[in-house]
C-alpha cells in the first residue's frame, strides 16, 4: 500500500470539489443534461491542467459554466 502524496491529496480534493459544483449547476440549469453540464465542467477544468496552484480552480471552472450556460443557445459551445 502506498503513502499518499500531497499532490494526490489535492488531486482528490479538486475532483470532490468540482464533483460538487457539477451538481450544483446540473440543479440550477434543470433544461441541460447532467452530460452535458458534466462535459462542461470537463471542458472548463482542462484549462487548468498545467496550473500549479489548484484552489482557484473549482470557482473559475463554475463560473465559466455558468457564463457558458447563461449564453443564448445560439453562441454555446456544448
Amino acid at each position: 500500500m502506498s503513502t499518499p502524496t500531497l499532490d494526490t491529496i489535492a488531486s482528490e480534493q479538486l475532483d470532490l470539489q468540482l464533483s460538487v459544483v457539477e451538481d450544483r449547476l446540473a440543479h440550477d440549469y434543470t433544461a441541460v443534461s447532467s452530460s452535458s453540464v458534466h462535459n462542461l465542467v470537463q471542458r472548463e477544468r482542462s484549462r487548468f491542467a498545467d496550473a500549479r496552484i489548484h484552489v482557484f480552480v473549482p470557482i473559475l471552472v463554475e463560473r465559466a459554466v455558468r457564463a457558458t450556460l447563461a449564453a443564448p443557445a445560439k453562441h454555446r459551445r456544448d
